[in-house]
C-alpha cells in the first residue's frame, strides 16, 4: 500500500491562538511558499497562510501501518 503524495507533520502558528499547535498527515499540496519566501500552512478557506514552526515528513512505514489499520478495522465515520 503505496501513497504517492508526501504528507508531513506540521507545526504552525494558530492564527487566532497566538499559540504552536500540531497537525499530522498534512498532504504537502497545503505548505508552501508565500511571497516573501517563508513556509505556510493553508489550514482552510478563512486561514490560508499560517506561519510554520517546524514541518517534518511523515515515512512511508507510518503511512502504510495506517492504510493497513483502517482496512482491516475501518475508520470512525463508518
Amino acid at each position: 500500500m503505496t501513497t504517492k503524495q508526501k504528507r508531513f507533520d506540521v507545526t504552525y502558528v494558530c492564527p487566532w491562538s497566538g499559540r504552536e499547535v500540531t497537525s499530522v498527515d498534512v498532504f504537502a499540496e497545503d505548505i508552501y511558499q508565500n511571497d516573501s519566501g517563508e513556509m505556510v500552512f493553508r489550514y482552510n478557506d478563512h486561514y490560508n497562510a499560517c506561519e510554520v514552526v517546524t514541518a517534518c515528513e511523515v515515512p512511508q512505514s507510518r503511512i502504510d501501518a495506517k492504510m493497513a489499520y483502517f482496512k482491516q478495522f475501518g475508520t470512525a465515520c463508518e
